[in-house]
């Protein structure tokens, strides 16, 4: 009886899904593709922009990190009282992530500027 009831429950919650037609057509990467961030046949000069952009996502995001980090820990600890170590902490990580996201958004921008020109020239 409570078997019947859990595989009646999960058929509701989660009614199987019927494929499209034309999702037997598509290679195995197609279908599993992440959409709108990865493109499972990319270019040569596509491949590349996005590798770079992945990269100076993971460095300069890593450097932003550092130098943010250790000058933010420096300044937090040269106030000797808590309350307002804390009152400048809230900004202070505010502002990382502002510029974190403007970083991110201007890699992004970036990128799909490059890669705009490289396929409008051939």
């Amino acid at each position: 009886m409570r078997l019947l009831f859990l595989g009646r429950l999960r058929d509701r919650l989660f009614p199987p899904v019927a494929e499209p037609p034309e999702a037997a057509e598509r290679s195995v990467y197609e279908r599993f593709a992440i959409p709108y961030s990865f493109k499972p046949q990319l270019s040569v000069t596509e491949a590349v922009v996005a590798a770079t952009a992945a990269f100076f996502r993971i460095f300069l995001g890593s450097l932003l990190f550092a130098f943010w980090g250790a000058y933010s820990l420096s300044a937090v600890l040269s106030i000797r009282s808590w309350f307002l170590r804390v009152v400048v902490t809230v900004p202070l990580i505010a502002l990382f992530l502002a510029l974190l996201t403007l970083l991110m958004l201007g890699i992004s921008t970036l990128a799909r500027r490059v890669r705009y020109r490289k396929t409008t020239r051939v």
